[in-house]
């Protein structure tokens, strides 16, 4: 865990909170730590939502990823100005991602698996996109969707 993903997890941790408002992200950053002022804070936490880091769920709340819940945050960490400037963690699509999981859970190559996705939606007229079509193909060999749910719905939503 690099040092953005242990600034942006830190909040999360330390509230023991699965789900923050940037009123409480930016009163922990600015506030409660004194890590930095308050344009840093609100770019820190767009940084956080372009690296797929954070994300929003159905309230507008910000949603850290699955993977840094259970991390540790070290002890007297302060994070560096170099948060801002650093290269981005490359963000993986929640329709990558779930095709990684139905694949290894599966054991059926990506490319047969990206053929049942077109069969789903030709199923269905064409009338569904990918992000609903791989939910179902998810559910069909048995991967549990709810991880990915709040992306899935956004990308549904926004189509």
């Amino acid at each position: 865990m690099g040092e953005l993903e242990i600034t942006l997890a830190a909040p999360f941790i330390h509230m023991r909170s699965s789900a923050l408002s940037q009123m409480k992200l930016v009163f922990y950053y600015t506030q409660d730590k004194r890590w930095m002022g308050l344009d840093d804070a609100k770019k820190l936490i767009s940084i956080g939502l372009t690296a797929g880091i954070l994300t929003k769920d159905e309230h507008g709340e910000f949603v850290l990823t699955e993977s840094l819940r259970g991390e540790k945050i070290p002890l007297g960490f302060k994070p560096t100005d170099e948060i801002f400037s650093a290269p981005l963690p490359e963000k993986k699509d929640v329709l990558d991602s779930l095709l990684a999981e139905i694949s290894a859970k599966s054991g059926i190559e990506t490319k047969v698996l990206v053929g049942e996705l077109s069969n789903i939606r030709a199923h269905f007229d064409n009338l569904i996109g990918d992000y609903a079509a791989i939910a179902l193909l998810a559910k069909k060999y048995g991967v549990d969707v709810v991880p990915h749910r709040a992306e899935l719905i956004a990308q549904i939503e926004s189509k």
